[in-house]
């Protein structure tokens, strides 16, 4: 009996609380493969526990694009089996305002 109540209080922690012993291995490994994906790395933003998606938790960078500074993605990274597995959806695309005499222009790169 109480190694059943146990082993539900383990599956349970597990699944509501996760992991995070990837981690320190993915702030490691993350930025220089970001770096080969010709993206450019602004800030760490922090990790996230994982479980049984994303087992050892996952990280975030906020990158952008190296050949179009204007184009950023906010990525989540996890590790499984041995390689780094990318999360991210559309690109978050900038635009500038520039106010000219009184007229506001949009400027787009």
């Amino acid at each position: 009996m109480i190694l059943s109540v146990s082993a539900l209080l383990l599956l349970f922690g597990y699944t509501t609380i996760g992991t995070s012993g990837n981690v320190e291995e993915l702030k490691i490994l993350a930025p220089p493969n970001i770096e080969e994906r010709g993206w450019e790395v602004l800030r760490y933003e922090g990790h996230k526990f994982g479980s049984w998606n994303k087992h050892g938790g996952t990280v975030w960078y906020h990158v952008r694009n190296t050949e179009n500074h204007s184009i950023q993605y906010r990525v989540q990274i996890a590790l499984w089996g041995g390689e780094l597995q990318y999360y991210y959806g559309k690109p978050e695309e900038l635009s500038r305002f520039n106010i000219d005499n009184g007229i506001l222009k949009q400027i787009t790169k």
